[in-house]
C-alpha cells in the first residue's frame, strides 16, 4: 500500500462564521456508528458527494470538500 500524500475531508461551516468548520460525519443505516467524511484519494470523496450535499440540504450549512496535502509525521506508535 503507497504511503497516503493527501487527505480530503468534508467540512461544514457553521452558519454566519465562514471560519467555524469541523469535519461533516455522517452515520450509516446499517453500523450505528457515526463515520467522518475523509479519505486519501479523490475517487472516495466523490463516492461520498451525494451524501454530502444531503446533509448539506437537510442542515442548511455549507459543506466544502478541502485537500490537505503537507505530510509531517509526528510520532510513530510501535508495537511491544
Amino acid at each position: 500500500m503507497p504511503k497516503i500524500r493527501a487527505l480530503y475531508a468534508y467540512l461544514s461551516h457553521e452558519k454566519g462564521d465562514p471560519d467555524d468548520e469541523g469535519v461533516t460525519a455522517f452515520m450509516p443505516e446499517l453500523s450505528g456508528q457515526w463515520m467522518p467524511m475523509v479519505g486519501a484519494d479523490k475517487e472516495r470523496m466523490e463516492s461520498l458527494r451525494p451524501i454530502a450535499q444531503g446533509l448539506a440540504n437537510e442542515s442548511g450549512q455549507k459543506i466544502t470538500l478541502v485537500k490537505f496535502s503537507f505530510r509531517s509525521d509526528i510520532e510513530t506508535i510501535e508495537p511491544k
